[in-house]
């Protein structure tokens, strides 16, 4: 598969084709920085407002993985059985990072393991290595 419409199309005219990784990658970066009810049509698509001062730093880290595995269940369907855990960092505590991993299938139709990190920064989202 090529990526999405949008992926192609936003290309240009050389033709450049984006390989499936980073379309998923590319994909969950939007999807991740979109807050539920921002796209009328999905109103459950993105990330919920998780910024209750009432909630334990755990218990907003245990309701962002179920967000982000229930977001990539949803609308990534290239992925499957994703699994999301909280990867604890040593330069601030205002940063999250979580480490994705899932299955997808390849080329030949075989189903090969898929691993992404990311880190949350209050309303951004990025990949990480």
């Amino acid at each position: 598969m090529a990526g999405s419409l949008f992926d192609r199309l936003t290309r240009g005219e050389a033709g450049l084709r984006m390989d499936e990784d980073e379309s998923i990658r590319l994909h969950l970066l939007r999807m991740l920085t979109t807050r539920q009810g921002a796209v009328q049509a999905l109103p459950d698509y993105g990330l919920p407002d998780l910024n209750d001062l009432s909630l334990s730093r755990a218990e907003v880290i245990r309701q962002c993985c179920m967000a982000i595995e229930k977001c990539i269940a949803g609308y990534e369907p290239r992925l499957r059985g994703a699994r999301v855990a909280y990867a604890p960092l040593d330069d601030g505590q205002l940063h999250m990072a979580f480490r994705i991993e899932a299955m997808r299938e390849d080329s030949d139709g075989m189903q090969v393991p898929w691993r992404w990190s990311i880190v949350m920064d209050g309303d951004q989202v990025r990949g990480a290595a």
